[in-house]
Order: C-alpha cells, then structure tokens, then sequence
C-alpha cells in the first residue's frame, strides 16, 4: 500500500523500506466515485486545484477559478518521475514503473500510484495531495534489492503546454510560459500565461529536496525535466560547462539505513507577481532582489534584498579575494540586505548557506564598465566587421563575426550559411542592426572614423545596392531582402533558395526598413551636430532618405506581399519614425510629417482597438512585439488622435477598420495588457544574470539575452519614470534588463587575456548573439553551442541599439532598497545628494524622490492588474504617485562629464552638474527637461542665464540650449 503525505516533515535521507510500506493508508475507492472529465479521465476538486487523472497518472492541473480554464499539463502528457539507477558493474536502466497501482481517495484529495512489482529493483511511489490551498506531489524510491543501488538520474517530468499553433486565444490564454530558477535547495518553477494574466503557478522544492540541472529532451515545448540528481544525464554530457555539481545517490540495501529516498515538490497558485514572491517566502525559499541588475559593470555595485524565512548561516563569494562583499543587516523583518562589488571579470557566484548545510545559489557576471563596452563594441565593428574590397559585390558590409574561430564571416565565408540562409551574413536583422548602432553611439560619442566606415556602407552597399535609388522605378528607395541584395535583384539567382513570389519584386520584408531609417536619422543628427565629419551626404540628403526610406516601409512590404502585415505586426526600431516625425516637423516638412503620422496612427489604433493580442510577429507569438507595442501604446496615451470611418482595407481579411471613438485611456489600458505580457515572457523572479530582466519566448530552457532583453526592456522602464503610480518594480526589472545583455560581450585587459567567454585580443568588443541556457545544445542557426554566448553576434546589436535609447543615471528613493542609485554611484546625506554617472552614456539624469514640498493634484489609477495587488495609490497627471518629485535631464549634445558628480537636494530643489565638450570646440548645444509640474525653474550655464522654452513633448516639456566652451562648463538649475 502507498505511503500518504506528511506535510513538511519530509526528509530526503534516512527511510526504509519498511517505513514506505509499514504506513497506513486511506482505503482505496472506485473510480467511479470520482468526477468524470470531458475526456474520460477523473477528477479531484478542492480550492484552487483541479486534477484530471487515470490508472496512468496526473493528466490534467488546473485552477477552477482561472477564466480561461488553461490546463498546465500538455495533451497525452503526465506529471512523472524519472530515475536511472545502476548495480555495481551493471548498466544504467530505467526505473520500473509500468505497471501503477492507483488508490485514490476523494475525500483526502490524494492520489497515490505505487510500482511495487516483484522481481523489480526499486519500488516507488508517488503520491498526489491538495488541500485546496496547495498541491504537494511527493515521490518515495525504496531498494528492494540486499546490494546497494546508484541512483543517476532522478528528475521530476513536467509536460506544460507551451504555446504554439496559430490560434490567438489558445496561445495567450490558454497555454504557459515557464520560469525556472535551477539553483540548488533554493530553486523553484512558475508559469505565466502569454496574455499575463493570473492566475499563475509556483512550484517550490519540499526541505530535503533541491534542484540541480534541467532539460528538455527534443527541445522547447517536450518534456520539461528538472534533476534532484544529475550525474548520468548531466554529468554525462562533457561538453560544455554546468555551474552546480553533478550529483548521484547512493541507496543502501534494503531494510538498512538510507536505503530509501523522498523527494517533493509543492505547487500554489498566486493572483499576482507579489503573490508569486509571497508564495516563495511562506513556503521557505529565497524571494530575491538585486539592484541594479545581475550583470554588474565593476565600477558599480549590485544591492541584495533576501526575503526568506530560511535561517541564513554565510553568504560565500566564489572568488573571495576579488569581492567585496558587505552584510548590510536586516533592515525590515524577514529581510537580509548584502552589497557586492566584483573585482573579477566574468561570471561570479555567491552561495547562500542556510537552513544547516542546504545552499542555494545566485549567478552574477561582472564586466567591464558601460561606457568602456559601447565604446569597444562600435570600434569593434568599424574595425574588424566591415568588408572593404573593391572587387566585392559586397564591398561595405558589415558581417557577423565568428569568436570562435576569430574570423569576420561574408558570402565567401559562410561557415554553412548559404542559400536562404545566406541573410545571416548578408541581409536582415544579424546585418542591418549594426550601423545602426554604431550611428546612435556617435551621436553622443563623435568618432571620425567610425563615421567614415558607416560613410562608406552606405555609399558602397546599401544605396543602389542593397536600397533602390531615388532614380530606380518602379519601387525607388525600396530595401532588398533575403538571403542578400545581390540575390534579390536577380530572379535566376532568386530561384535557387526560393519556389514562390519570383514574379514580385523583393522588396517586401517589412523588418529590414526601420533599421535603415534609424541609420539615416542618426546620420542625419550627426550631420547636424559635427558637420565637418560626414562627407557623403550632408544632413539635408540624410533627412531625405530617412523619410523616403519611412514611406516605403509603409508602402511597399503591404502592396507587393500583403503577408507582411506592416500595420499588424511590431518591428524592431520602428519607434525611431517618431523622432523623425517631430524632426520633420521642426524643419517644415510639414506634409511628409503629416503623412508619416497617419501611417504611424494606424498601426497605434490597429494595436489598441483591433487586435485582442497583437504580440506576434511572422510568427504567431513573439516578444519581438514588446517594443513597438510600448511605443505604440504610448504614443495613443499621450496624443490625440481622430475618431474615423474606413481608415484602412485589409486585404487579407477583407474588411475596412473604422474606429468611431479614440481615446487616450484605451491607449493607457492597451499600456498596461501588453505590459503584462511581456512581463510572461521575460525573467523577474529568476535571480541569475541571464534570466533576471532577459527575454524568450515559451521557456529559458535552452537561450536567453537576446536583443530584446534591452528592446522591450526600454519599454519597461520607461514606463517605470514615466506611467507607473508606484515606479519600483518597473525601475528594478527595467534596469535589470538594460544591463543584462551585456554579459553576452567578449572584453577585458590584458591581464584577462581580453574576454571571459572566448579570449584573445582578437575578440576584445566581440559579442554573442544570444545565451545558450543548457550545458550543450544546438541553435536555431543550425550550430551547437555549449552554455553561454553564441559565438556569432548577429542580431545583438538591434539589441546593444536599444540599450542607447535605456541609458540613464537614475536615483530613487525604493520603499525596500532606499536611496539607490541605477547607473551611478552615490553620495547621501540630509542636505544633499550626489551620484556619479556611470550608465554608458552621461547624457541622461532623472531623479524620484519623496515630496517634501506641495504635491501635485492627483487622480486614481491602477497599475497592470497582474504585478500588484488590486489596490493602487493615487498618481499624479504626470504617472507619478502622489508625493513624489521628479527631475530629468536629457543632453541632446555633450553630457555631463567623466566623473564629476551631479549633486541635488533631496527636495529636487537644486541640481548642479558639470557639462563635458566632446569635441573641444566651442559651439551650441541643447538640453531638455521634465520639471515638477506647476513650478518655476531657472538655468544657469557658465554662469549665464539660459531660458527654458516651453515643448509640446511628454517626456520633456522644456527645452534650453546654450553655448558650450570648448573645456566645458558648470551648471545649475534653481527652483524659483
């Protein structure tokens, strides 16, 4: 008979076979005294569980309160154990479990399957236990045997549901995302579903039981299997590296000591993402919080908030000699508070040792400062990522770089990306995102060089080439796409990778437009700013492109190929075509500003008013999405936009969209759906440096950090200065994910050999194109890749381009953390405040703060339902809460200078800084504000009175420019 469940007093070691057997059990029933399920299964009911089963096992997890009624478990799929054992000198075999005994008991809520079958090796038994409130799932293994058994594997067998199909509401409502923090006795699991609402799932580790290694064999949407033990699976993969040690068992003969195991896991359901971290304190794991992120520049320090009820005996820095790490106390009951600064480059570990000997383990990556990586990388790409050949058709371009085998990859280079899959290094996100980036960085940071090379990509392989001229028809200024432009223009060529559409020409790939327009913006602002380094064309020309460039992107991918639904899809960069608007504008170009805008408005309301879930791309779920969907919610949030009849016809669907009522809370309310699912598909809970504030899409358990980590990142923290009624969460997680991807980087000194990941000079500013999660596997790129960066960049750069538009020293004063600083370093006392710069850029400053002055008016509203509880503070018209103060400054050149702090008082009543001349010449240059609405401020440059002139801009309604000496200046900007 099967063993039943005794709640937390479960042991991993010690049991007998005697105990599993002696204990009495409920009486077995009928199944038919059980709920039928619409498939035939049965079912148990209590609270917030709901659990379909057969003679076979748990088939069906649920919540009955859940509105969309979302089934965890997968079709056909059951929860399961998975042991391996062996006898000395014997192989590795499965576990016998084929033939169960059921005893279910209704009235309990407890399932027990038992596999006790004679002539077996090991008995089991797993038993199932819900009170309503919580779901425990233990599994016993007993030796039979009068020898000892070495267990291998033992990992519990999780078949989610991911999502997958192209059915909206089966996506986002009714399959999961999964978050898993593997991390030894502190590690747990929970499920989001893609539209973010709850309720969600957390699955915590019993005492005795940890979590050591996961897989899932097949690859994402299979089996997901997380290992108590791992020394067969994992420790028999010797390719790659693994972080927690590979482990096995050791079962003593039968009747004797240790000759038994228990294991056991809980599951809970939580309304919100403070529930899931309530959920992790009541049941004794780690609710963590590190500020400002895990991937820790070693010019900054990270803060560490443990929420736990566990008894904390050490915190173990994995390489004490080149850390600092400082116990800070309990601040707040239930709370432990550490500061770390990491001396070493790469990855560092800290092991928190609680409970009498369990650990658990939180993964840091220290780098080299911000502001040394962007500075590395575009170097890096200008120097040793371009083509520069004449006799090349593709003479000019910039190709992904292969740190592996320290070679700049191209069409004569492949490395197996041929045919279609040719774009890879010659066309499309892995390519277009570079100059791009390397444009936005010189903006702020001239670099003649660097602007020289970007010159002569454009001169040499995109105008004519890889963009039609102005002079071309039909289709002038349109894009050619995959695999490259070369193939593209030839329709013989065409059809050597493609079997459909050879009769259109291909100019229709709706991704590749925006990256070129933010190229020819950027252009176009550095040919404003430092004329003298641009030579090809001057900023006239480059404003020209940029908005030829825009209508084409609106223009050509619908008309040639409807499937590339422009309108319906989120496009990575597009969101600079709103600098561009405002530019064009400025400039009186009035008209194409107007045109541009209505296509712009289109895409908002489609977003707002005519897609349940337009979180997708070519793909049906996607968090691609997550950029564009921020800035196009925002955008109808903050603008007025016209009711209309018939905008626009779908020709897909055939039908006109007409939107009779528009208003900007409906923007607001899209503001706070999309956020909260993009918070499904990105790590919050997860404290490891390539989980916390990184992106994917169904589950982490193969990659993460790709480009969108900053890319929908930004969104995130915008909303968090600008929108959130209580900002903390959105500054944490949305700073966490400005930092995260640059772990992905290759850098370092000499006495590091130049880079962590793949060493060598030769890689020095190299990058990774996304994270490989698992010990050793294969990519979609088609190359296999051991845990850590690809060593192809690729698409990263689309990302590090986000991480630009993210770039801000921040102060707050945090209900948990306090004072901090997110990209600076601070100084506080009662009178005065000063933090230093240290974000990448020093052209950005905002500063949160508690009121000590007049509040603002204010009026209700709700944070997005899911991350807090129902009940939310009052805000501000400006997003803020009553009672807090908010301060920014944006550089528009220049930006304040190395090292020098900017000092305010804790009212927001002074701030005093010091401006930095980046190019030694006197010349003038412009600063925008957001000041505390209602109050007067006066701007001091150089001791010279500057006006401050009144913008239509949410984000900064005012604005001053000045002249800049050529060494700079001092600053002030006084309350009146």
């Amino acid at each position: 008979m099967a063993h039943p469940l005794v709640l937390r007093t479960l042991s991993a070691v010690g049991l007998t076979l005697a105990a599993l057997v002696a204990s009495p059990l409920p009486l077995p029933i009928s199944l038919q005294q059980t709920a039928i399920a619409r498939d035939g299964s049965h079912q148990i009911q209590s609270g917030d569980f709901r659990l379909d089963f057969d003679e076979r096992g748990v088939s069906g997890l649920a919540n009955p309160g859940d509105r969309f009624g979302a089934q965890l478990i997968a079709p056909g799929g059951r929860l399961g154990a998975v042991v391996k054992y062996r006898v000395e000198g014997g192989d590795w075999l499965d576990i016998y479990q084929d033939s169960p005994r059921l005893d279910a008991s209704p009235e309990a809520k407890t399932l027990v399957y038992t596999n006790d079958t004679t002539g077996t090796v090991l008995k089991s038994v797993q038993t199932f236990r819900t009170d309503g409130n919580v779901l425990d799932w233990t599994i016993d293994v007993a030796n039979r045997m009068d020898f000892p058994v070495e267990i291998g594997d033992f990992a519990l067998a999780l078949p989610w549901r991911p999502p997958s199909g192209e059915d909206p509401d089966a996506i986002f409502e009714r399959s999961w995302t999964k978050h898993q923090f593997i991390s030894g006795d502190g590690s747990f699991i929970y499920f989001v579903r893609p539209n973010g609402e709850p309720p969600y799932l957390v699955m915590t580790t019993l005492p005795g039981t940890k979590l050591e290694y996961c897989n899932s064999p097949g690859g994402r949407g299979n089996v997901f299997q997380a290992f108590v033990h791992s020394a067969l699976t994992g420790g028999g993969e010797t390719r790659g590296t693994w972080r927690l040690r590979h482990t096995n068992l050791m079962l003593a003969p039968s009747g004797g000591q240790k000759s038994a195991v228990r294991y056991g896991v809980r599951f809970r359901w939580a309304q919100s993402y403070d529930g899931m971290r309530q959920v992790l304190f009541d049941e004794g794991a780690f609710d963590i919080r590190v500020v400002p992120g895990m991937t820790v520049p070693e010019d900054l320090t990270a803060d560490i908030a443990l929420h736990t009820r566990a008894r904390i005996d050490a915190v173990r820095a994995e390489f004490p000699d080149q850390t600092t790490l400082s116990d800070l106390g309990e601040r707040k009951p239930g709370y432990h508070f550490y500061r770390v600064a990491f001396r070493r480059l790469g990855e560092n570990c800290l092991t928190i040792v609680h409970d009498g000997g369990r650990e658990t383990m939180l993964e840091f990556f220290a780098t080299e400062p911000l502001e040394t990586l962007i500075k590395k990388r575009t170097k890096f790409i200008t120097t040793r990522q371009q083509h520069r050949d004449p006799s090349k058709w593709y003479d000019g371009l910039f190709s992904v770089y292969d740190m592996r085998e320290k070679v700049l990859r191209g069409p004569d280079n492949t490395d197996g990306f041929d045919y279609w899959w040719g774009y890879v290094v010659a066309a499309d996100d892995p390519v277009l995102g570079k100059a791009p980036l390397v444009a936005s960085k010189n903006v702020r940071f001239p670099d003649g060089a660097e602007i020289a090379s970007l010159e002569y990509y454009l001169e040499h392989f995109v105008w004519g080439k890889l963009q039609r001229t102005d002079k071309e028809s039909p289709h002038p200024w349109g894009l050619h796409g995959v695999p490259n432009w070369k193939e593209a223009r030839d329709p013989q060529l065409r059809a050597r990778s493609s079997n459909a559409n050879l009769d259109k020409m291909k100019i229709w790939r709706s991704y590749d437009y925006p990256h070129i327009v933010m190229l020819y913006y950027h252009m176009y602002e550095i040919a404003t700013k430092y004329p003298s380094l641009v030579h090809y064309l001057d900023a006239d020309g480059y404003l020209e492109r940029a908005y030829q460039t825009a209508r084409a992107y609106f223009t050509y991918p619908y008309e040639i190929l409807p499937w590339y639904e422009t309108y319906k899809w989120g496009c990575y960069n597009e969101l600079v075509i709103l600098d561009l608007i405002d530019t064009l504008q400025r400039a009186g170009a009035t008209e194409k500003a107007a045109w541009l805008r209505g296509e712009w408005e289109k895409k908002v309301k489609y977003f707002v008013y005519d897609d349940k879930y337009p979180f997708r791309s070519e793909y049906a779920i996607d968090r691609t999405a997550f950029e564009s969907s921020y800035a196009l919610a925002k955008y109808g949030a903050t603008h007025d936009m016209a009711p209309d009849h018939n905008l626009w016809f779908d020709k897909n669907t055939k039908r006109w969209y007409s939107h009779p009522a528009v208003r900007r809370e409906d923007s607001r309310s899209f503001m706070d759906r999309q956020l909260l699912a993009g918070l499904a598909v990105r790590g919050w809970l997860e404290p490891a440096y390539y989980l916390l504030g990184s992106d994917f899409t169904g589950s982490s358990d193969t990659g993460s950090l790709s480009y969108m980590a900053n890319m929908g990142g930004w969104g995130i923290l915008d909303y968090g200065i600008n929108f959130a009624s209580a900002p903390w969460d959105w500054l944490q997680l949305g700073y966490a994910s400005y930092l995260s991807s640059w772990a992905l980087m290759n850098t370092g000194r000499a006495e590091t050999n130049y880079g962590y990941w793949f060493p060598g000079p030769e890689n020095d500013g190299a990058s990774g194109w996304a994270f490989a999660t698992a010990k050793w596997g294969r990519a979609w790129i088609r190359k296999d890749v051991p845990r850590g960066p690809w060593h192809y960049d690729g698409e990263i750069d689309l990302g590090y381009g986000a991480g630009i538009r993210m770039a801000t020293t921040l102060v707050t004063d945090d209900p948990l953390f306090g004072l901090i600083a997110y990209g600076g370093t601070l100084r506080a006392d009662e009178m005065r405040l000063e933090v230093v710069p240290r974000d990448g850029l020093r052209q950005r400053f905002c500063a949160i703060l508690p009121a000590q002055g007049p509040a603002a008016a204010s009026e209700p509203a709700d944070a997005p339902a899911g991350l807090k509880a129902r009940a939310t503070p009052s805000r501000s018209a400006t997003g803020l809460r009553t009672g807090l103060r908010k301060i920014r400054l944006e550089f528009e050149r220049d930006g304040f200078a190395a090292e020098a702090p900017i000092a305010f008082d804790p009212t927001l009543c002074r701030v005093t800084f010091s401006i930095e001349n980046r190019t030694a010449d006197r010349h003038r240059t412009g600063v925008r504000l957001f000041l505390p609405p209602g109050e007067s401020y006066k701007l001091r440059v150089a001791g010279r009175r500057v006006a401050l002139q009144s913008t239509d801009s949410f984000d900064y309604p005012f604005r001053a420019e000045f002249e800049v000496p050529a060494a700079g200046a001092s600053a002030e900007l006084v309350r009146r």
